[in-house]
């Protein structure tokens, strides 16, 4: 969904922002949130997603990102991302990490880490408890 045509949207349920650079992560994961209900916005970088998060300004309440993005991990993602965004809650999805990675992914505010591939009732249990936090 572009910027333009989310402004249309009429929000019952919190708004979730996928970021991942690959349109095969996004599209699954996408369809499974869509079809429970929740609201998805899909964007490909860090410079998408901060223009989304300021158009919304802080309507959107879930990231869920990939580990890595554009060579950025997910705790520099984390931290770049814009000030009004501090209420955002984050689940991250991985290959694979290593336990440095995990802790550097928890020490910078993620809620939850799904390992791929996410299986559909796996996600819906991750949002619906990172939401409740």
């Amino acid at each position: 969904m572009n910027i333009t045509a989310s402004k249309s949207f009429r929000v019952q349920k919190e708004i979730i922002m996928i970021l991942s650079s690959g349109a095969k992560i996004n599209s699954p994961m996408q369809r499974a949130l869509e079809a429970f209900g929740y609201p998805v916005l899909t964007v490909e970088n860090q410079d998408q997603a901060d223009a989304m998060l300021r158009s919304f300004n802080g309507g959107i309440r879930l990231l869920i990102t990939d580990s890595s993005i554009n060579g950025k991990s997910a705790p520099e993602i984390i931290a770049s991302l814009p000030k009004s965004s501090q209420t955002l809650k984050v689940i991250v999805v991985s290959e694979e990490v290593s336990p440095r990675e995990r802790h550097d992914i928890f020490t910078a505010g993620v809620i939850e880490l799904i390992h791929k591939p996410v299986e559909k009732e796996e996600l819906l249990q991750a949002v619906r408890r990172t939401i409740k936090t």
